[in-house]
């Protein structure tokens, strides 16, 4: 019987979740729009940014697969404006906005390296990898040298 009940429980916060995004999804207005505003963008842009590329290979997958042009583009087309609408509706459901407006805030508190700085740090990552690499091929060499004056390799 409490599994029952506990299924039920469960069903119920599945649908109000659901019912929460369908509801989310038919609204136009925006969620606390005057923050975050970056994160959410760029987060919008990179989304689109995928979907252009996914239907774009649509577009030439359906191509070779003999279909009409109209198909060809509408049905990519439908397929972006459906994933634009959902991903701009994305960036303004409460969950998702609250998380992107905190990343935001956590990135304006981020102390960034000046110029100087950072090229310095590049030089000594290059050189540090370099160097390795350079050891690693001596050592190669070396092993590689003394299996075959043994005869193993």
């Amino acid at each position: 019987m409490a599994a029952i009940v506990m299924a039920q429980a469960a069903g119920s916060k599945n649908t109000t979740i659901l019912g929460r995004l369908v509801t989310e999804l038919v609204r136009a207005n925006l969620y606390k729009r005057n923050q975050g505003r970056v994160v959410r963008q760029a987060s919008f842009a990179a989304i689109v940014a995928f979907c252009l590329f996914g239907v774009w290979r649509l577009h030439g997958t359906l191509g070779s697969w003999g279909f009409e042009t109209s198909w060809q583009i509408g049905i990519p087309a439908l397929i972006f404006a459906c994933v634009v609408w959902v991903a701009y509706r994305m960036m303004n459901f409460p969950d998702i906005a609250d998380f992107l407006i905190a990343v935001e805030a956590e990135m304006r508190k981020v102390t960034w390296p000046s110029r100087t700085e950072l090229i310095r740090s590049c030089v000594v990552v290059l050189v540090t990898m370099f160097t390795l690499a350079f050891c690693l091929t001596i050592y190669d060499f070396v092993w590689a040298s003394f299996l075959r004056w043994t005869g193993i390799l």
